[in-house]
C-alpha cells in the first residue's frame, strides 16, 4: 500500500491512478487551533490558508465528489489521534472504502 497526502491530487488529475481517494475532514474551528497550535500561524494566516482551499477539488465540494464516486471515504477527525487511528483503521477494512 502507498499513501500518498496530497492537497490538489484531484485538481491535478492523478484520481484515476489510485484505488481510493480518502479525505480527512475537520471542522474549521479545529483546523484553525491545530494550525495555529502546530505550525505556529497565526489565526488570521490560519483563517486564509483555509479560506484558499475552498476552491480546491475534495475540499469545497467534497459532497459532490463523494456522490460521483471519486473521493471513497471521508474521515472525520473530530478527536484525538486514537480515535482518527481507529477511524482510518475502519476505513482500511471497508471494502466500500476502495474503487469498484
Amino acid at each position: 500500500m502507498i499513501v500518498l497526502e496530497s492537497a490538489v491530487l484531484l485538481d491535478a488529475g492523478w484520481d484515476s491512478l489510485l484505488d481510493g481517494i480518502w479525505v480527512v475532514r475537520v471542522p474549521r474551528e479545529f483546523a484553525i487551533d491545530r494550525l495555529m497550535e502546530f505550525r505556529a500561524f497565526s489565526q488570521q494566516d490560519a483563517e486564509q490558508r483555509i479560506d484558499a482551499q475552498q476552491g480546491r477539488r475534495g475540499i469545497g465540494n467534497l459532497d459532490q465528489e463523494v456522490q460521483d464516486g471519486v473521493v471513497t471515504a471521508v474521515i472525520e477527525n473530530t478527536g484525538d489521534l486514537d480515535a482518527l487511528k481507529a477511524s482510518l483503521l475502519e476505513k482500511l477494512n471497508d471494502s466500500n472504502s476502495w474503487k469498484k
